[in-house]
């Protein structure tokens, strides 16, 4: 793939995904329980914008599910293990910081997020 047309695509799945974003966040606006919607919401945008290198030599990135799944479909189980581990990590970190930001959010008497 000629990097112009690579652009062209993430440039297309970028504004695909944050569509999808905006989709989620008003579908979980109205949802009582914070938590969940935190939760939900990290898990939405883990999948959607963690990005994985997909060629040997050079930097090609592709969406991490993405690459789990073909890997997965064509017989690769290493590779999309791989995908899979980088996909958990991101959400840990992100988990890790709305935790870290909602205890700090309590130590410092201020007004939870809603």
């Amino acid at each position: 793939m000629e990097l112009p047309a690579y652009l062209i695509a993430w440039s297309m799945y970028l504004l695909a995904a944050l569509g999808l974003l905006l989709v989620v966040w008003r579908i979980t606006r109205n949802t009582r329980f914070t938590k969940t919607k935190r939760i939900v919401r990290i898990t939405v945008v883990t999948i959607l914008l963690t990005p994985v290198n997909i060629a040997q030599q050079g930097m090609w990135l592709a969406p991490a599910y993405l690459v789990a799944v073909y890997d997965w479909l064509v017989g690769n189980p290493d590779r999309a293990m791989l995908a899979l581990v980088l996909l958990g990590g991101v959400f840990a970190v992100l988990l890790c910081m709305t935790l870290l930001e909602s205890l700090l959010r309590r130590l410092l008497h201020l007004e939870p997020l809603t």
